[in-house]
């Protein structure tokens, strides 16, 4: 193949068409424990009230708990995985040993999701959350103390 921008175009296509495949032949897990929020700037605050009391049966007064205000920001990353191309193997027309490689990098994009989700999931009793707690941590009913 003569390297020139047209040649290229083309290569990049069906590079693209590969990744795509292999990102598309991926069904992600993480979706069914955690929740996708859109993010437009370099990082986000989240702010939510906190526990909310549970039900009782309505006997007598009201029992009025007070909630209280959390929040934590959190630091978007930024991921890549950058790869090269020897020219030769594009002159002699020898890239079509690349395509399974662009298939498999799709199909590693789709499935990073899930070893960020599972890989903090993993840590949730050691870590600390926004409570300086951690995440899982067994939480005994006022009723039983």
């Amino acid at each position: 193949m003569i390297i020139n921008e047209a040649g290229l175009a083309n290569l990049f296509i069906g590079f693209k068409a590969a990744f795509q495949h292999g990102f598309d032949g991926v069904a992600p897990a993480w979706p069914k424990i955690a929740s996708k929020i859109a993010s437009s700037t370099r990082t986000e605050k989240y702010a939510w009230l906190g526990q909310w009391p549970n039900f009782r049966e309505w006997v007598g007064d009201r029992q009025i708990k007070n909630l209280e205000a959390h929040e934590y920001t959190i630091k978007n990353k930024d991921f890549e995985a950058t790869v090269s191309i020897e020219r030769n193997d594009i002159e002699d027309d020898q890239y079509g040993i690349y395509t399974p490689m662009m298939e498999e990098m799709g199909r590693a994009a789709a499935a990073h999701p899930d070893e960020l989700v599972f890989g903090l999931l993993r840590r949730g009793f050691d870590e600390l959350c926004y409570d300086r707690q951690p995440f899982f941590e067994p939480v005994v009913p006022q009723e039983y103390i």
